[in-house]
């Protein structure tokens, strides 16, 4: 299974409590919690961000592929492409 390292994570004293107590009454630990919501947090948005690549790619004359991998390198991506006009997906939140 690959890992990521995210280090410490940040939250206001009132999430921290309730993820800690929510962790502990599903029998969990609060690392096994976390790695849990993520994948399920990018399982439920997966659709949304696929349209959202899509139209990345289209702006900057990528197919979805190349996109993908450059984000995921942390590559910069080419220049927009001129005159490029397409409405971005809504997304929620």
């Amino acid at each position: 299974m690959a890992k990521l390292s995210l280090g410490q994570i940040e939250l206001g004293d009132f999430d921290r409590d309730w993820f800690v107590v929510m962790s502990r009454l599903g029998g969990k630990s609060t690392r096994s919690n976390v790695s849990s919501v993520l994948a399920f947090y990018v399982r439920r948005r997966l659709n949304e961000y696929k349209e959202i690549l899509g139209y990345t790619a289209r702006k900057h004359g990528l197919t979805e592929e190349e996109c993908f991998a450059l984000l995921l390198k942390d590559e910069a991506l080419p220049e927009p492409i001129e005159g490029f006009a397409e409405m971005p997906p809504d997304i929620g939140e």
